[in-house]
């Protein structure tokens, strides 16, 4: 019974659910989920003062798009999708770095993206049928812009 209304819950979640930074922000609690909260978190909130908000929610996206992926069955990352997020990161914001800054914000930033997506490969080794079946969820109601449509061909995702 309890599966069954979590499950509802993250459907009911997931039709509200605008991104993956939205979605992993505002999932439902688990026991492992709770645990990890707090290093997300504070992991966020440094990732902020790096790079600001909307790059923080694009690597966190990235991050849930590559964990639920490697995880999940049925959930294939668009490569091309994938990579042309990734390479967006380095913006304008980026060029008007000094060079010294630029040499240090690619490797800050793979490891921002590295905790990331070890917080949620953790999440998905520990509680994998629920994990994954918030990732489908997302995946179904195309919130999964990085994942292909493996059912249909559809790369528009």
């Amino acid at each position: 019974m309890r599966l069954k209304q979590f499950v509802m819950a993250i459907g009911l979640l997931a039709l509200s659910a605008s991104s993956y930074a939205g979605a992993v922000k505002n999932k439902p609690s688990s026991q492992v989920w709770d645990k990890l909260t707090p290093a997300w978190d504070a992991v966020s909130q440094r990732l902020i003062g790096f790079v600001g908000e909307k790059k923080q929610q694009l690597l966190a996206d990235l991050a849930f798009a590559a964990a639920a992926a490697e995880q999940c069955d049925g959930l294939t990352l668009n490569q091309d999708k994938f990579k042309s997020a990734f390479d967006g990161l380095n913006d304008a914001a980026y060029q008007a770095l000094a060079a010294s800054e630029q040499a240090q914000y690619g490797p800050k930033l793979m490891n921002y993206f590295g905790i990331y997506v070890g917080l949620l490969t953790a999440e998905a080794v520990l509680e994998q049928a629920s994990f994954c079946t918030y990732a489908s969820n997302q995946h179904l109601i195309g919130a999964g812009k990085y994942w292909l449509d493996t059912n249909t061909g559809n790369t528009n995702n």
